[in-house]
């Protein structure tokens, strides 16, 4: 049984027993600390009482005493011994002091070592083992201060830091400080080190300052999550074998995919035969199954990814040649087909695979046909008219808010003002009547569906519709500040945003999981017997997934596009420009820069109104916080 005062090890520290009650012991450790353990908690060094844990003791030779317990020992096994005989070898007696030298000796590790609080004599090998070990810890730290003295030599000189990069130690530390600027990793130890906090910002500051990054450099996306590659996987050349029912010749309908000058993935187009409204959509679903490694792929990125310096799609690189509708001379598609009366009420749907002919028209190519008497077009604008003042006697709210195209081409920054056309405005009610379409032909025959609805938005009806000409840009933003967020799921909802009792997306599965997502149900129940859709769970589960995906996408979008506003600015410090003021109070007002179509919060010496215009300068531009701070010119 221990007594007090006597020498214990208590997780290889050494301590001294000062009292013992009810199975536990109150100790001192060695290092000043006091404990209360349990008994079996320690072993014991030397059982007899000492006064006080002894200093250490001069002389002894311990390497004697290591060769004499390892003679003829072969392999990396070691010899256990106890700390009595220990202590008899190197000092030639068994005492306190002598028992906590010993201790000491074997903490220390090198010749000896702790194994279950008992010494053991290491084996020749395995000390040359622990000596290379210590010698490459020791060159390890001496290359880490190299680097970290060098990179702050970098940070210091605004330059150099590339150099860094040449050497696999150098090229092994920088690693770890990017990968925690780019979210790839949760701590950075070297950090600190370089004197820098832990923050993915400070990182980011201090590899533009040692010229590790330019200050181009977008981390966003990757902070995001988001893939930054297309996939890579093959997309299939033909349809899947067996699909029913066939495809209907649509060819000689005269079909028009109107988009962007610049978009380079056409996936709807728009028709009118003189008796229905036609939406061609892509048709990834003939070719995809939805449980293949591409679906399963698409799934986790939920959407194309738009960045102003390059595209990620969702889908591998082929899908678009293959299936973008106007690329080819006949596009395979979903055709939704939608009897429209007088009203703007749908009398009927028809949902159809098809093969169409398509021209592809940029907005203003358009609208100059629709001037020159396009009778497609004017019909078609004819019906949009009507579904937009049904939609806004059903509570639509329009939001007309200034929009820039950002387009990046190296370092280059281009901004490109999106102007308002008519065929844009067509081509929205389309869309949006084929949504109402196919939500309602789903419910009506029961079938699995990705819907999205919306709740009513918190804006006065005197705000929610368009009146006659050009309304102010803070009405706008009221109107926008009202709306509720857009759920996508299995439950048919209004989606009263948009004046709609029913709606689902459809119209761009090569960029939107949802949209493919539907399309799977419907080419599941179109295909009849022995094809059977999605349940009902599992289309819930894949919108919960795809919606993740598609909400880190919109973020590193959003955050992309500030980051190349701000590296614009910091290469022209000398911009000033316009800004109009969307929301006032006080000194500190909320303003929309329309030549980057960037809102930001701003502070002012005098008190604004809504709507009042003033020319703003870029105060403070910190690309690593990703932050402008906008004032008065």
């Amino acid at each position: 049984m221990i007594q007090p005062g006597a020498l214990v090890l208590y997780k290889d520290q050494l301590a001294r027993i000062s009292s013992i009650a009810e199975g536990r012991v109150a100790m001192e450790l060695e290092s000043g600390e006091s404990k209360k353990v349990r008994e079996k908690d320690v072993q014991i060094l030397y059982e007899g009482a000492s006064a006080r844990i002894p200093a250490d003791l001069e002389g002894g030779d311990f390497e004697t005493a290591h060769a004499m317990l390892t003679a003829g020992l072969e392999g990396r096994d070691p010899v256990a011994t106890s700390w009595r005989e220990l202590a008899e070898l190197v000092f030639g007696t068994f005492s306190a002091a002598s028992a906590a030298a010993c201790a000491r000796k074997a903490r220390q590790g090198g010749l000896f070592a702790i194994v279950e609080g008992s010494p053991v004599a290491l084996s020749p090998a395995e000390i040359a083992r622990l000596r290379a070990k210590e010698e490459e810890k020791r060159l390890e730290g001496s290359r880490r201060s190299a680097f970290i003295a060098a990179l702050k030599a970098a940070m210091r000189e605004k330059s150099g830091g590339a150099a860094l990069r040449d050497s696999a130690e150098g090229a092994r530390y920088l690693a770890e400080l990017e990968g925690f600027a780019l979210g790839s990793q949760e701590r950075c130890a070297i950090a600190a080190e370089v004197g820098i906090a832990e923050t993915r910002e400070a990182v980011h500051q201090a590899l533009i300052d040692a010229g590790l990054w330019p200050r181009s450099a977008n981390p966003w996306p990757a902070r995001a999550g988001c893939a930054l590659r297309p996939p890579r996987l093959e997309f299939p050349a033909r349809e899947r074998p067996g699909l029913k029912p066939g495809r209907a010749d649509l060819r000689d309908q005269d079909s028009y995919a109107i988009d962007n000058a610049w978009s380079t993935d056409p996936d709807d187009a728009i028709g009118f035969d003189g008796e229905r409204v036609w939406v061609h959509v892509a048709d990834p679903a003939a070719f995809i199954p939805p449980d293949s490694p591409i679906d399963a792929e698409a799934l986790s990125r939920g959407a194309t990814l738009y960045l102003p310096e390059k595209i990620v799609p969702m889908l591998p690189e082929g899908a678009v040649g293959r299936l973008g509708l106007g690329l080819g001379e006949v596009s395979p598609a979903l055709s939704f087909g939608m009897k429209v009366a007088a009203d703007g009420g749908i009398e009927d749907t028809t949902i159809v695979p098809s093969e169409v002919r398509v021209r592809r028209f940029s907005y203003e190519k358009a609208d100059e046909a629709l001037a020159g008497g396009d009778a497609t077009l004017a019909a078609l604008d004819a019906i949009a008219k009507v579904r937009h003042a049904r939609r806004a006697a059903n509570g639509a709210v329009d939001i007309d808010l200034p929009e820039v195209s950002l387009k990046v081409d190296g370092e280059a920054v281009r901004f490109v003002s999106v102007p308002s056309t008519r065929s844009a405005d067509i081509v929205r009610e389309m869309m949006l009547l084929a949504g109402e379409a196919a939500a309602r032909w789903a419910y009506e025959r029961k079938l699995p569906f990705t819907y999205s609805s919306q709740e009513a938005p918190q804006v006065p009806r005197s705000l929610s519709r368009s009146g006659e000409g050009e309304e102010p840009l803070s009405l706008q933003y009221q109107r926008r500040k009202g709306m509720k967020a857009s759920i996508v799921g299995t439950e048919c909802l209004a989606h009263q945003g948009l004046g709609l009792s029913f709606y689902s997306q459809v119209t761009s599965p090569l960029r939107r999981y949802q949209d493919l997502l539907a399309h799977h149900q419907l080419r599941a129940l179109l295909q009849g017997e022995g094809a059977a859709p999605l349940p009902a769970d599992e289309v819930a589960r894949r919108c919960f997934i795809a919606g993740q995906g598609a909400s880190a996408t919109r973020q590193a979008e959003r955050d992309s596009r500030l980051h190349w506003v701000a590296f614009h600015l910091a290469e022209h410090p000398d911009w000033i420009g316009q800004a109009i003021v969307l929301d006032a109070r006080e000194q500190d007002c909320w303003i929309i820069v329309p030549e980057f179509g960037i809102e930001a919060s701003m502070r002012t010496r005098k008190i604004l109104a809504p709507d009042d215009r003033l020319d703003v300068r870029a105060a403070r531009v910190s690309l690593a916080l990703n932050d402008i701070t906008f004032e008065p010119a």
